[in-house]
């Protein structure tokens, strides 16, 4: 079963540089933290590895050596960055790994090779209302599904690290519709994949996105920040 996700639009200024996505997600929320302990649920290798979508392959630097890692990805400049930047850096020990620009919903591409592990961090917000469809394709395939999601938060309680980066969410989520759609367009979350009025539809919060996770069986949920992490095992 194949479930196409349209070709890549224009993409928003964070979007068209891994290293502005890494500097702004670094500074809105702790990434370390967040893909050790994302990391910590995978184990320790030799297991095979899927990241869908593989973003700037943050996650590969807290990987247990022994693992084969697999990464996809739309975003052929995230992609570019992970090559010339993060392989370069001696912090990643992994000593096999696969790189691959596709559209993540081209699931035939794995049929026939079951994973150990599927990583979907930070995704299911992004491709609304397909996210079911993404899960339950991947349990099909894997052994343990990792899932991290963000939760709709008052603006008044996100816990972003840079206080700069604090003041401009919260007066953001004030601003006119029509204008944040556009900052949004231009410079913020928009990935070229899927509209502002689809992305927006997400609005679990965090009672909801437990019970999201409860329904699609995952039945250990960790909070951690302004998300939660979910384990799914066959």
């Amino acid at each position: 079963m194949v479930l196409k996700i349209e070709t890549a639009g224009f993409r928003s200024l964070m979007y068209r540089s891994g290293w502005l996505y890494n500097a702004v997600t670094r500074r809105l929320y702790d990434q370390d933290k967040k893909f050790s302990t994302i990391a910590t649920f995978i184990g320790k290798g030799p297991k095979k590895v899927l990241d869908l979508p593989c973003g700037t392959g943050y996650l590969m630097r807290f990987l247990h050596p022994a693992i084969e890692y697999e990464g996809a990805d739309l975003n052929h400049r995230f992609l570019k960055r992970i090559r010339k930047k993060e392989l370069k850096k001696r912090n990643i020990k992994l000593t096999k790994i696969i790189l691959r620009h596709k559209n993540i919903f081209d699931f035939q591409d794995y049929q026939g090779k079951k994973k150990d592990v599927i990583v979907l961090c930070d995704i299911l917000h992004h491709i609304y209302p397909k996210h079911i469809d993404l899960i339950n394709i991947a349990k099909k395939i894997a052994n343990k599904i990792v899932v991290c999601e963000p939760y709709v938060i008052n603006p008044k309680e996100i816990s972003a690290r840079d206080k700069l980066f604090k003041i401009v969410i919260f007066f953001g989520k004030h601003l006119p519709k029509p204008l944040l759609k556009i900052i949004d367009f231009l410079l913020l979350d928009n990935d070229g994949i899927n509209s502002f009025q689809m992305r927006s539809q997400w609005n679990l919060d965090e009672k909801s996105l437990k019970e999201f996770y409860k329904v699609m069986g995952f039945n250990n949920v960790y909070k951690i920040l302004d998300e939660y992490i979910a384990i799914w095992e066959s």
